[in-house]
């Protein structure tokens, strides 16, 4: 029988390399994204978020095999939004939909960001799985302009508050799933649950470093692995369709750098 797998993001970048890869070695896979997708769906809402399980749902039949929780980035007035509510509303409201399956998967997709200390207290306001409070926690700490205000913060800000709130959802993202991996409702039911966390991948989502040649090579010095910088789309989709392939039925609640080793030199630092 032939395997369905969910990708959301899977438009561009990342997402549409794993979908491609998927459908080259015969699976079948319904996509989601903003735009040009199976399922056009905006992950920040409520509203988004139902509709895609709604429409993986009536597409699928009710049974699917896979999720791969891939859609992420964004702005900073919706990041904690995407990247944490986002992504685990992707993965419980999808799961049911895995019942059926002889070897139901999910991965998420995480960052080498995710290693950023979290100054404002954001991955312990995502995990109390309150978003409105979460988002306000992030307000009190970066300004109404930096997250959900009318406005943009200022320029010698953005940087650091966008970084600040990508990192600190996708460590409560990791953190959240392997809690949840050895839990009952995953491990119980005998799906494995990991995490990717990438480092540089050259796709649209990092187009702002690498179009800027001092960026680009600033960044590729923390890279200790020689010419893995930056990674190509193929290989992180590689991974992933690993993951939530039948084969890969002994590793969960993993988080995989696959990050040319950036996470490892990081940790070496920060013990010497």
């Amino acid at each position: 029988m032939q395997r369905i797998y969910v990708v959301t993001g899977a438009a561009s970048g990342i997402g549409r390399a794993t979908a491609r890869w998927i459908c080259e070695r015969g699976g079948r896979v319904i996509g989601s994204d903003l735009k040009d997708a199976d399922v056009v769906a905006d992950l920040t809402t409520r509203e988004g978020r139902a509709a895609l399980v709604d429409g993986a749902s009536r597409i699928s039949g009710g049974r699917i095999d896979a999720i791969v929780a891939n859609a992420g980035g964004g702005p900073p007035e919706t990041s904690l939004s995407l990247n944490f509510f986002g992504a685990v509303a992707t993965l419980e409201g999808l799961r049911p939909l895995l019942a059926g399956s002889p070897a139901p998967r999910a991965v998420a997709v995480s960052s080498v960001a995710s290693m950023r200390p979290d100054t404002a207290g954001l991955v312990g306001a995502c995990l109390a799985l309150d978003e409105a409070a979460a988002n306000a926690a992030a307000r009190r700490a970066f300004g109404e302009g930096g997250v959900g205000g009318a406005g943009a913060p200022p320029p010698d800000a953005a940087p650091d508050a966008s970084l600040a709130l990508y990192g600190a959802a996708k460590q409560a993202l990791q953190r959240w799933c392997r809690k949840a991996a050895v839990g009952p409702a995953w491990a119980g039911a005998g799906i494995p649950l990991n995490v990717v966390a990438l480092g540089f991948f050259d796709t649209p989502a990092a187009a702002q470093v690498l179009g800027d040649p001092a960026l680009k090579a600033a960044m590729g010095r923390t890279a200790p692995l020689a010419g893995a910088y930056p990674g190509r789309a193929e290989e992180a989709a590689a991974l992933l369709a690993w993951l939530v392939s039948p084969e890969n039925s002994q590793m969960t609640g993993q988080i995989l750098y696959a990050d040319a080793g950036m996470e490892c030199r990081l940790r070496q630092e920060a013990a010497a």
